[in-house]
């Protein structure tokens, strides 16, 4: 059996259909993170998840339901309901179940952190309620999906998305990727009296042209959420979490 390179890293299954990637730190300290991915993107981010890890994070990364490892179908659920049944499949157990020993490891939990890029953004924004859940950070989030990008207007996002990226994301129906527009189930401009926004910061540039930011200045203003603006920087996502000048900020918004 091919074992990992991260000594503290292995493979779980939350909810019956979520695989998630776990990376334990050499010593936990109560701080849990869990990560939601931009879409389409490659589910590889071990810098990030060695960052966090040495930062004393136990490092949960699923992919959504009907992507890339896990079963199910993609959008007939919300990605927001993904992350919450990982959050309280976690907290309730207080363990997660490696695959390859089929040992159940446990986890210290007295704070859940949840960063989400992108297309993730609307699945941490959508899980404030949760007490135990102390900070969300958002890497140029989609707020507004009715607001296209310049570079990658929606029938863009929806085309390369199954066109370059094949059987990665697996939907039951073509038109479940047109609720994204035409409902609210993963809409968080449609649900800002729901969000705490005093867990919130967001970080966004002002020439991403592929996620507008112009949505955040009426989201933070209905839900208090704290955020910087980038005057350049482009589409930011999570390989850019570890570098100096973004995790300075981000680390004093968690402290705070």
């Amino acid at each position: 059996m091919k074992k990992s390179k991260h000594p503290n890293s292995f493979r779980t299954r939350f909810a019956k259909d979520i695989v998630a990637e776990v990376m334990l730190p050499e010593r936990q300290t109560g701080k849990v993170a869990i990560l939601a991915i931009g879409a389409p993107s490659t589910p590889y981010k071990k810098e990030t998840l060695e960052f966090l890890a040495s930062h004393g994070y136990v490092v949960i990364f699923p992919r959504y339901r009907g992507t890339w490892e896990s079963a199910g179908n993609f959008l007939e659920k919300s990605p927001a309901q993904d992350i919450r049944d990982v959050i309280t499949k976690l907290t309730k157990k207080r363990s997660v179940y490696d695959i390859a020993t089929q040992e159940r490891k446990n986890i210290r939990i007295s704070a859940i952190h949840l960063f989400g890029g992108s297309f993730g953004g609307p699945a941490v924004l959508l899980n404030t309620q949760f007490p135990i859940v102390k900070k969300v950070i958002a890497l140029a989030p989609v707020l507004d999906w009715s607001v296209d990008g310049e570079d990658e207007p929606f029938d863009t996002f929806v085309r390369y998305s199954c066109e370059g990226y094949g059987g990665a994301y697996r939907t039951k129906r073509i038109k479940d990727w047109q609720k994204l527009i035409t409902t609210n189930f993963y809409n968080p401009v449609a649900h800002t009296a729901a969000i705490l926004g005093k867990k919130v910061f967001i970080i966004h540039s002002k020439d991403d042209t592929n996620v507008p930011y112009e949505p955040i200045i009426s989201f933070a203003q209905k839900t208090g959420a704290t955020y910087y603006l980038k005057p350049r920087g482009g589409h930011r996502g999570f390989s850019y979490l570890p570098h100096k000048f973004y995790w300075k900020k981000i680390e004093k918004f968690l402290k705070s």
